[in-house]
């Protein structure tokens, strides 16, 4: 389901089934298990990606507004919030600089823009250009940002800008694609070592979107991960796990045997379902491999509204009044 439609279920008998909650969500704890441990904040409509602090104090959350939606940091200690953005009508794809001390995200202007996390200072551009661009990851070095851009009739694809610590780029250094194919690659992260070697992504060159791992900072062979359909990979803590989401909504887990120059993957394994509306954009976040935040549905039940014989209604131009 996308931001902004509601569920509804519709009978041969001429009844209709909606909730009037449409598609709030609930940012909760998971374990590896599945088991609901804790949650964060209070019901809220939550779109596009979110992302966790380095230190896992925060959050970086987009919540629709009338109108647009903003960027909101999420207290995850003390369950607080505040609001990031408001500048702009869209703020999206937040991703914290190694120091938690800047966010790169998208506003309108769908280009990369980066922000004091402390909110001292204004929105600056970071690079321009005629496309889309959307932030994936900053290296724990905090020398390269990740992203993928999307050109008119084209496919996504990632590119590799080297930055400096602040978020500003350095002298003529010019973003690099990684790797530019024909296919639709997009939702990269770096491995978590200070310096990263591994790049793991997604992409649908098979016909359907599945998780590979490729070296950085030359993407030379890369070594597929899922083997059933695959998307918004994550690292474990010491990079020797990976996560994905099956196209079942299940967390998988698989461990990596790494070597100087490969990577050995395990048969992929189930860790549970997540309890989510699937909006299009990736719905968890994990730092150490043992907590999951998820986008989940809320756990109170939301009241349902019947309607009888709704086509005669929608007919007569009653049924939305």
């Amino acid at each position: 389901m996308v931001s902004g439609t509601i569920p509804v279920a519709a009978s041969a008998s001429g009844q209709l089934l909606y909730s009037a909650a449409g598609s709030a969500s609930q940012l909760s704890w998971f374990d590896r298990a599945g088991n609901r441990v804790g949650t964060v904040g209070e019901e809220n409509v939550y779109s596009y990606p979110f992302r966790l602090s380095p230190d896992g104090r925060r959050v970086a959350a987009t919540r629709v507004r009338p109108g647009g939606n903003d960027l909101w940091l999420l207290d995850l200690e003390r369950g607080s919030a505040s609001r990031f953005t408001s500048a702009s009508a869209l703020n999206i794809y937040p991703v914290w600089s190694p120091d938690g001390r800047k966010i790169l995200f998208s506003p309108a202007a769908l280009r990369l823009f980066r922000k004091d996390s402390g909110g001292s200072s204004e929105e600056e551009g970071v690079i321009g250009g005629p496309n889309t661009q959307y932030a994936n990851d900053w290296s724990r070095d905090g020398r390269s940002i990740i992203y993928f851009e999307l050109a008119p009739g084209a496919q996504r694809d990632l590119w590799i800008l080297p930055i400096t610590p602040g978020g500003g780029v350095s002298g003529s250094a010019k973003p690099s694609p990684y790797p530019r194919t024909e296919f639709d690659e997009r939702n990269a992260r770096f491995s978590p070592e200070p310096s990263p070697r591994w790049v793991a992504y997604e992409s649908d060159e098979t016909g359907k979107y599945e998780i590979y791992i490729s070296a950085f900072p030359e993407p030379r062979a890369k070594f597929p991960i899922s083997t059933a359909g695959g998307q918004y990979p994550e690292w474990g803590a010491g990079g020797r796990e990976l996560f994905y989401l099956a196209p079942d909504n299940n967390v998988m887990a698989v461990d990596l045997t790494i070597t100087a120059d490969a990577v050995r993957p395990s048969t992929p394994r189930t860790l549970f379902t997540l309890p989510i509306i699937d909006n299009g954009w990736s719905p968890y976040d994990t730092i150490d491999g043992q907590r999951f935040l998820v986008r989940a549905t809320p756990q109170q039940a939301s009241p349902l509204t019947v309607i009888v014989n709704w086509p005669a209604l929608l007919k007569k131009g009653t049924a939305g009044n």
